[in-house]
């Protein structure tokens, strides 16, 4: 089986060698700070050059969000220096990103961009899966902090089933990175782990913890099912 690219599909022999390369899952970005044992077993997928350099420019937003809520944690004190400093590296959108209340100083986030990193992610644990790009077909939505609370509430419940499951899988050190890529079972009417030898699967969940700082989730389903679950 010919190996594609983790996001967009492309076939990797197609490409010229200049434009082959790979996507670590996640970005180096997180595991700054960390001891070099950290980083031994991290996890990689084929990917094209352009997808690779398209979420190259944008991996340190979700890395500026956990440095950012570290609550005094040495080990993560070097994504706190980088986030700090990306994030006044431009004054303008700091202008424009920085309130002030009663509590202190807040900070914005684009949520779009954070989701867009949370489904590159998820595409990455699929192909880790399968060894092929997830299908165009599926939509992807994600369950994070920021969404509405109703989102949220449903988003808890499947990390409650996934939670209950144990065994996630880690990328890296699990301080880093763990994950649990699960499918809904229609006959059983409950999540259960998802592998390879799951065909055509409608309806999928991965769970993702960062720096056991954010969770997020991500939900994929065809398009026939869509009305399965009503945000």
């Amino acid at each position: 089986m010919s190996k594609k690219c983790y996001n967009c599909g492309v076939p990797i022999q197609t490409l010229e060698k200049k434009h082959r390369t790979k996507e670590h899952i996640p970005a180096k970005a997180f595991f700054v700070g960390y001891p070099e044992k950290y980083k031994d077993q991290r996890k990689t997928v084929p990917a094209c050059y352009c997808c690779n350099q398209e979420y190259a420019k944008i991996d340190d937003k979700l890395r500026d969000v956990i440095g950012i809520l570290n609550d005094g944690e040495l080990h993560k004190s070097e994504l706190t220096r980088r986030a700090v400093s990306n994030i006044l590296s431009n004054k303008k959108e700091l202008n424009n990103r920085l309130t002030f209340t009663n509590n202190g100083a807040e900070i914005s986030f684009d949520r779009i961009i954070l989701d867009k990193l949370h489904k590159k992610n998820f595409k990455g644990i699929f192909h880790l899966a399968t060894n092929q790009p997830i299908s165009k077909e599926f939509l992807l939505d994600v369950y994070s902090d920021g969404h509405d609370e109703k989102k949220l509430d449903l988003g808890f419940e499947f990390l409650t089933e996934i939670e209950n499951m144990g065994q996630w899988e880690k990328s890296g050190n699990a301080d880093v990175f763990e994950y649990e890529l699960t499918y809904y079972n229609f006959e059983n009417e409950k999540l259960e782990k998802f592998d390879k030898s799951i065909t055509e699967p409608l309806f999928l969940v991965c769970a993702m913890k960062y720096n056991n700082t954010i969770v997020s989730l991500v939900v994929a389903t065809k398009p026939e099912i869509k009305d399965v679950i009503k945000t």
